[in-house]
Parts: C-alpha cells; structure tokens; sequence
C-alpha cells in the first residue's frame, strides 16, 4: 500500500472506509483480511478489509474503523493519513500508521 491521504466522506464515517482503486495492489479481489492499523497514542486497531469482485477494485475497511470512528469523534470533512510501515511491532504484527486531522468545522463545533 502506497501512503495516502483521504478527506473522509458520509459513507466512510457512518459504513465503511473506501480505499482509493488498486491502492492495495497485491490484495487479491474477493479476499477478506484483518489489517492492523496504529494510531498516534500508540494503540493498534483491527481493521477489516475487503475487496468485492467485479469491476471495481476499491478495498473497504470496516470492523474496528467503526470504533475508530467513534473513539477518535471523526466527522465528515477529517482528513486520515494512511502510512505503510515496514517495521515489525513484536505485539502488533506488521501494520500501518493512522493519523488524523481534522477539519477546521469540527473545531468550531467544539
């Protein structure tokens, strides 16, 4: 997986996380997977992810993204950064970086 930045839409905050097109490239289609994901405190986070048959080859995460969702109070407009990590976490296994920002509106709501 490529590092990548998203600005998060209705459907990622209230169903799924959609990965952009062919991001996962050695990720077979109609192939399910947990991938562990570490967020900026330090706590690793199960994501599952799937990716339909068919045309499109957009990856989908769920699983614990709804507890992230909900953990980390994200709204539509947040943007996430998602960062291959190559190294090894002896606890975690192999697993990305997950970082947040978030949209100057969410501020103001505070």
């Amino acid at each position: 997986m490529e590092n990548f930045t998203k600005k998060l839409d209705s459907t990622d905050v209230q169903r799924r996380l959609t990965l952009p097109e062919n991001c996962l490239k050695d990720f077979p289609k109609d192939h399910e997977a947990n991938l562990k994901f570490k967020d900026e405190e330090g706590q690793v986070w199960t994501f599952r992810c799937r990716v339909s048959p068919g045309r499109s080859s957009k990856p989908a995460l769920s699983g614990d993204w709804f507890s992230f969702v909900r953990k980390k109070g994200l709204s539509t407009g947040d943007v996430i950064v998602i960062i291959s990590d190559k190294e090894k976490d002896v606890a975690a296994g192999e697993h990305f970086k997950i970082k947040i920002k978030k949209s100057a509106s969410t501020h103001h709501q505070n």
